[in-house]
């Protein structure tokens, strides 16, 4: 087999050698025979992982036929069989044929960890989503609290955090939550934005409930303000825009024009790239234009 600098034939007298490699790097040792077909269809998928990985991880390929001793020594029961060795010592093993997939998840704690560590993240965010969708609010918060008390520097979990109190209608423990963390955190950013909007309102007075019931007929342009504000910091993003923009057809000049400035208030409580952003800014920019 073709050897590189990432890739190479192990044998007894340089598996030493080997192992002394892999107290900096990792070190994928491939079992293989070439009367084996799952092992001859893996090689290429092993290779091209391990060319784009550029040092992250070395593979090191033992033939079973001409290295008895070595196969031995491993425990090799089956072919293909892979022993990840790192820093001296085996951390995991696979036995027979794997997907691409499959070995990207299995290398990715030790090659990538901070790749890997991001996915398991979004996996419990999307586990914590379907939960809350499913009417389990209660043990979701307290999952996302128990793992905020380990691991506060969660931005991304603390913003679905405070996302599931602002829909419960907690704010002050939803401020709260924010409050925890005093650097500028990109996830935080829109609910930062979001309480911004409620603090123009102080005083005011009126519930959502109340607001939605009064702007159905005859609005005036201080509740489709109000309602417009306190929607879009409760997460109804697009029943506020509404009210902004009608109250901008409506009533250009309520308050010396603040209509659009709201407007543009609410974007930014928008994540970046949000497709209601873009369309409501062309409506605002129709009206205005």
């Amino acid at each position: 087999m073709q050897q590189n600098s990432y890739i190479f034939e192990a044998t007894e007298q340089n598996i030493q050698q080997i192992l002394e490699q892999s107290r900096q790097i990792p070190v994928i040792v491939d079992f293989w025979s070439a009367r084996s077909q799952p092992s001859q269809q893996m090689a290429p998928v092993l290779d091209r992982l391990v060319n784009e990985y550029q040092g992250k991880v070395l593979l090191a390929r033992i033939n079973v036929d001409e290295q008895p001793m070595l196969t031995s020594q491993f425990g090799v029961q089956s072919l293909p069989s892979l022993k990840l060795v790192f820093q001296g010592q085996l951390v995991n093993e696979l036995d027979g044929p794997q997907t691409e997939a499959g070995l990207r998840e299995w290398l990715a704690p030790i090659v990538d960890p901070e790749a890997a560590e991001a996915q398991q993240e979004e996996g419990f965010i999307e586990q914590v989503r379907m939960a809350i969708e499913a009417g389990h609010g209660e043990q979701a918060e307290a999952a996302l609290r128990q793992t905020l008390q380990q691991t506060p520097d969660k931005h991304a979990i603390r913003a679905l955090l405070v996302e599931y109190l602002l829909g419960q209608g907690q704010l002050d423990d939803a401020q709260s939550v924010l409050a925890e963390v005093t650097e500028d955190a990109e996830p935080l950013r829109p609910f930062r934005a979001r309480f911004a909007l409620l603090e123009k309102l102080e005083g005011a007075g009126q519930s959502l409930k109340d607001l939605e019931a009064r702007i159905v007929d005859a609005p005036t342009p201080e509740d489709l303000y109000a309602h417009g504000l306190q929607a879009a910091a409760a997460g109804q993003f697009r029943p506020g825009l509404e009210s902004l923009l009608v109250l901008l057809r409506d009533h250009r000049d309520y308050k010396d024009g603040v209509a659009r400035p709201a407007l543009l208030e609410v974007f930014e409580c928008l994540p970046k790239g949000d497709p209601l952003a873009s369309e409501y800014r062309r409506k605002m920019f129709n009206y205005l234009y």
